[in-house]
C-alpha cells in the first residue's frame, strides 16, 4: 500500500475512540457512560442535531461500549471498567470496520421497504462474538414511508440481542410513531473555543505551527461543527510553508481581514457610500466571496455590539485582547441603532442571497442602505446636539 493510499482525512484521523475524547456533548455522554455501567442501555437512540457534532462517532463508541471486552474475563489491565476502552480487540474491531456485529447503513441509498425486510431477517440470529447486534443507520430521515413502516414492527418487539441507533440531521421528518419508541439526544453545536483548543493539540500532533489567531479564525468559521472545523483546518495546512497565520487561513477561506471589514464599516457610519463601494469592489476583486463578506461583516458588527455593552468582552467574544480593544478603539462612537440595523439589513442579506444569482448587486444594495442608515443617525446626533429639530 502507498503512502497516499494510507492518507486519511485530519477528522478520520482524530476521531474519538474513548467518550472521553468527545467534544462538547458532555450532556449525552453522561447518561450513556451510566447506561453502560449499569446494564440498562436502551433498545432504540435517536440521535439528533447538526452536521458534524459527533452523532455518527457516539453511535459507534455505543456500540464500542455494549460489546467491550474491559470488565470481563478480557479485561485490559492497563484501563479500567469504563467501556469502551478503545484496546481491546472488540474496540478494534469496531474502529476498523471489521466486527460481524456492528452494521451501519446510509439510508440516503437504502431507504426502501425491501432494504428493511432484508435487515429484519438477518435479525433473528444471535451475535457472531459480541454481546449485542448493533445496527447503525445514518441519515434515517431519508427512508420512505413504507420503510418506516417496516422499521417500527421491528422497534415494537425487538430481540434482546438488538440495539438500534438512529442518525440524522432532520428528526422532524421522522414519523411520530418511530419517535415515540426511541430515547432521544438533541446534539448541540459545539463552541467555538473547544473546536480551537482540539485544533491546537492536533496542530501539535501533526507538527504544523499555527497562530492562536490562525486557530480561532478556523474556529469561528466551523460554525459548531467539528468536522467541518477539521476539514477547514486541513484545507489551511495543505497550504503551509512556515507557520499557519491569519491572513493565510483568510486566503484559503476567501474571508475578509478585519481590518478591511472595519473601514468598509467606517465608511457606511460615515455615510460614504462612493467610498464603501469602492472598498467593496476592492474586496471581491482580491477574490473575497460576497456571502463569506456578508458573514464576517455580521460578526464583526455583532463584536462590536457586545464590546459596547460587556464589560468584559474576552468572557463571550472568541477574539484576543488586542484584537477587541482594536474593534473598541475603532467603534467607540457607532452608535448601538446603527449596530442593530446594520446586522439585520445584513442577516436578511444573507438569508436572500442563498437563492439568487446577483449576490453582488444585493451585497451592493444593502452597502448603500446601510450607507443611507447611518448618515441619517449622524444627522439625528447632530440635531440632538445642537438642540434643533426637523419639523423646525
Amino acid at each position: 500500500m502507498t503512502e497516499k493510499e494510507k492518507y486519511k482525512a485530519i477528522y478520520r484521523r482524530f476521531r474519538p475512540e474513548t467518550f472521553d475524547e468527545v467534544l462538547g456533548q458532555e450532556h449525552v455522554v453522561r447518561v450513556l457512560l451510566n447506561q453502560i455501567a449499569g446494564g440498562s442501555v436502551g433498545h432504540a437512540y435517536l440521535l439528533t442535531g447538526t452536521r458534524g457534532t459527533g452523532k455518527t462517532t457516539i453511535a459507534r463508541l455505543l456500540a464500542k461500549g455494549v460489546n467491550c471486552l474491559a470488565g470481563g474475563d478480557n479485561e485490559i489491565p492497563e484501563k479500567s471498567v469504563i467501556r469502551p476502552c478503545g484496546l481491546c480487540s472488540n474496540c478494534n474491531e469496531i474502529k476498523n470496520g471489521t466486527f460481524l456485529d456492528v452494521v451501519e447503513i446510509d439510508a440516503a441509498s437504502n431507504n426502501s421497504v425491501d432494504d428493511v425486510r432484508d435487515l429484519r431477517e438477518s435479525l433473528i440470529y444471535q451475535p457472531a462474538t459480541g454481546r449485542k447486534k448493533v445496527i447503525i443507520i445514518d441519515e434515517v430521515h431519508m427512508f420512505s414511508k413504507g420503510a418506516f413502516n417496516a422499521l417500527l414492527k421491528t422497534l415494537e418487539e425487538p430481540p434482546e440481542h438488538m440495539l438500534f441507533i438512529l442518525c440524522t440531521t432532520e428528526a422532524n421528518k421522522l414519523p411520530a410513531t418511530i419517535l415515540s419508541r426511541c430515547i432521544k439526544f438533541e446534539f448541540r453545536r459545539v463552541s467555538s473555543e473547544k473546536i480551537a483548543a482540539s485544533m491546537k493539540e492536533i496542530c501539535k500532533k501533526i507538527g504544523v505551527k499555527a497562530t492562536d489567531d490562525a486557530i480561532s479564525v478556523i474556529a469561528r468559521n466551523a460554525d459548531g461543527s467539528v468536522r467541518d472545523g477539521l476539514t477547514l483546518l486541513e484545507n489551511c495546512v495543505a497550504a503551509v510553508s512556515e507557520e499557519l497565520t491569519r491572513d493565510l487561513v483568510l486566503d484559503v477561506l476567501g474571508s475578509p481581514k478585519d481590518e478591511d471589514i472595519a473601514l468598509l464599516t467606517e465608511d457606511c457610519h460615515d455615510g460614504k457610500t462612493a467610498e464603501a463601494l469602492v472598498r467593496l469592489n476592492e474586496m471581491l476583486s482580491a477574490g473575497r466571496e460576497e456571502r463569506r463578506i456578508i458573514n464576517d461583516w455580521i460578526d464583526f458588527l455583532h463584536c462590536v455590539l457586545l464590546i459596547k455593552h460587556v464589560n468584559d468582552p474576552l468572557r463571550v467574544i472568541n477574539r484576543s485582547k488586542d484584537n477587541i480593544n482594536s474593534i473598541k478603539e475603532q467603534t467607540k462612537n457607532y452608535q448601538t441603532g446603527f449596530i442593530n440595523e446594520s446586522i439585520y439589513r445584513l442577516s436578511k442579506l444573507f438569508n436572500e442571497s442563498r437563492y439568487s444569482e446577483y449576490t453582488r448587486v444585493l451585497l451592493e444594495m444593502a452597502v448603500i442602505d446601510i450607507c443611507e442608515s447611518g448618515a441619517k443617525l449622524d444627522c439625528h446626533a447632530e440635531l440632538a446636539m445642537t438642540g434643533t429639530d426637523d419639523s423646525e
